[in-house]
């Protein structure tokens, strides 16, 4: 790759299946691992100055937004302080910047998967920042790309899918939010789609805008958790069905701020970029090999 690509965030999920995707196309890619103070606003200009790259892969804060989902004050401060002061160093030096967002900039309340066409409108706390940064993004930084994805899915302790594979082992029955939709979206194929636009962005093509991308086809939380279930059971993880309870949407505190609605159309990226989305169902023995075994 011609281009000095400096990826913030070393240490977290989607970066180490990025590393390992790059590195085994003879691609280096330049990481930065998260701090120990944390990823403070004046550490943008450092790193921007000090690396001089041609182009910002921002996945700073990839746990906090894609798989904590956290809604506390002090955590989305200090990531909009971040992301405000990058989007500003960036334009400053017209240094490319990729951005990650996500479903949650939508209500939720659409009966079919969004586009990028789609009116923004966000509920939830992370999702009006979610909001703020893209819009600051647009407005800043001319040569950007925003990558919108829906249910990211990674093997880390703390995050959701390790959280579902302890909850389905203990045998009780689980309580679930009815017609919560989206794309469930393994991260190793949520680094191809990164992967893949870094290699055409190397190749000088001006293709910035705002994109999406979930993996096929949409599906309940409930129709997942189910799959999840059938493949622990034929794993011999489990050792019968498991008793799901659904209840209201809106009735789930573990829901709160997040849209019910969140599945998104990935027809521009396979337009302008050809990456064309992969089936989910086939990549979730390797997902959950990671976490099994």
């Amino acid at each position: 790759m011609r281009m000095r690509v400096l990826v913030l965030g070393a240490e977290n999920a989607l970066t180490q299946a990025l590393l390992a995707q790059a590195a085994s196309e003879f691609i280096q890619l330049e990481a930065v691992e998260r701090p120990e103070q944390g990823w403070l606003p004046e550490m943008a200009d450092q790193l921007l100055a000090g690396a001089k790259p041609d182009l910002v892969l921002n996945l700073a804060f990839y746990r906090e937004q894609f798989q904590l989902g956290l809604q506390d004050a002090a955590t989305l401060e200090a990531l909009r302080q971040f992301d405000q002061r990058l989007i500003q160093g960036c334009a400053a030096s017209d240094t490319p910047l990729i951005m990650l967002s996500s479903a949650r900039v939508f209500d939720g309340s659409k009966n079919s998967a969004y586009s990028e066409k789609d009116e923004e409108g966000p509920t939830g706390a992370l999702g009006q920042l979610q909001w703020e940064l893209e819009r600051s993004l647009r407005t800043q930084c001319p040569r950007h790309i925003i990558l919108r994805f829906s249910w990211l899915l990674d093997s880390t302790p703390d995050a959701p899918l390790a959280q579902l594979v302890t909850d389905l082992k203990t045998g009780a029955a689980l309580t679930l939010a009815e017609e919560w939709r989206g794309n469930p979206t393994p991260v190793a194929d949520a680094a191809r789609v990164v992967l893949s636009v870094l290699k055409q962005l190397d190749c000088a093509a001006s293709v910035y805008g705002t994109y999406q991308y979930g993996s096929s086809e949409a599906s309940t939380w409930i129709n997942f958790v189910q799959c999840v279930a059938q493949e622990l059971i034929g794993r011999g993880e489990l050792s019968g069905e498991v008793a799901i309870q659904p209840v209201a949407f809106d009735s789930l505190p573990d829901v709160a701020g997040r849209p019910q609605n969140a599945a998104l159309l990935g027809r521009k990226l396979m337009m302008v970029f050809g990456i064309k989305p992969r089936s989910w169902r086939s990549q979730l023995p390797g997902l959950l090999d990671e976490l099994v075994g």
